[in-house]
């Protein structure tokens, strides 16, 4: 009879930590390649970490995994390796991929014409009220203090703590920074308010409908109303992937279970995002300018949402490897 060993499963050259913030805790992972040491050196002492892409993917809970994936994969086919730097939530651990009381936040971009009120709901989709019989709403906005921290608190702890083979940030040679929805609308606020930060900016399903595209009137308008960034320090300018899929407003499929009410209901819902609208429009405003080394734009056919999310790492991440590598 053959015996079997069971045992819990841990992906190997991967390390995680939480940081506390005053604005509540995150769980940043890491991963590097497989032919390198299990404390992120290289085998090779020639090998130049700096050369290395490091892809920095929000929503780190539902797609480190997949990140790290594509990235082994693709150095195989490839030849290229990239490090990757996931920032989640560790609530998500115990709950779901997403928390979406903390993403919501941290993702929305600030707003001089004021933020939407969303009533926070409960598991029944009962509006939450207060002691007092008042709404809560959920906070959004959060943009700006996100991305402090990421500047502030994690991007030092990659190389003091988490990965300390890793260069200063400013001596790495291809900063990458991916995001989907909600993440893709802050990689947007990214780009838009520190292009230098990083290099390749993958902006996937982004949700430049959220608060009647005031990323678009605000943030992109003060980007392109600035004299295109120059190279600095040898490097080009931004490169800025947009992607949608055609099931997220051109082709809505019905799903299983869906009645034709709520099909209906969700054709409408996705009619009113305009999500490959906007993303086709943003990018042809952006192609015109000097702002860029490159702006590419792609369609998914058929996916969806949340398909299309894993497509476009697949797809950037491919790109990366062979043509947006600055140090290839």
């Amino acid at each position: 009879m053959t015996k079997a060993t069971v045992a819990t499963h841990s992906v190997p050259n991967t390390r995680q930590t939480v940081i506390d913030t005053e604005h509540g805790p995150f769980q940043v992972m890491v991963s590097w390649p497989l032919d390198w040491h299990a404390d992120g050196t290289p085998k090779d002492a020639a090998e130049d970490v700096a050369a290395v892409p490091v892809i920095f993917v929000l929503d780190g809970n539902a797609y480190f995994l997949s990140a790290t994936d594509i990235a082994r994969r693709q150095q195989f086919e490839a030849k290229r390796k990239s490090i990757i730097v996931a920032i989640g939530y560790p609530d998500a651990e115990t709950e779901t991929v997403y928390v979406p009381a903390r993403r919501s936040f941290d993702l929305t971009p600030p707003a001089k014409k004021g933020l939407p009120q969303w009533p926070v709901k409960d598991a029944d989709g009962r509006e939450v009220t207060d002691g007092d019989g008042h709404p809560v709403y959920m906070k959004l906005g959060g943009a700006a203090t996100f991305h402090a921290t990421l500047v502030d608190v994690v991007i030092p702890l990659l190389s003091r703590e988490l990965l300390p083979s890793l260069p200063a940030w400013d001596r790495l040679a291809t900063r990458v920074l991916s995001g989907h929805s909600f993440g893709g609308l802050f990689t947007l606020y990214a780009l838009f308010t520190s292009p230098g930060l990083f290099d390749v900016y993958m902006a996937a399903s982004p949700s430049i409908w959220f608060n009647d595209e005031s990323i678009v009137a605000e943030q992109e308008a003060a980007f392109l109303g600035q004299p295109p960034p120059a190279a600095a320090d040898g490097r080009q300018k931004p490169v800025l992937y947009l992607n949608s899929g055609t099931g997220e407003e051109l082709d809505v499929f019905p799903k299983p279970d869906d009645t034709d009410a709520t099909f209906k209901a969700r054709q409408d819902f996705l009619a009113e995002k305009h999500m490959c609208t906007n993303t086709r429009a943003m990018a042809a405003r952006l192609q015109k300018t000097e702002h860029f080394a490159d702006v590419w734009l792609q369609e998914f056919t058929y996916e969806d949402h949340m398909s299309a999310a894993v497509v476009a790492l697949q797809r950037g991440m491919n790109k990366l490897h062979r043509e947006w590598w600055v140090g290839k």
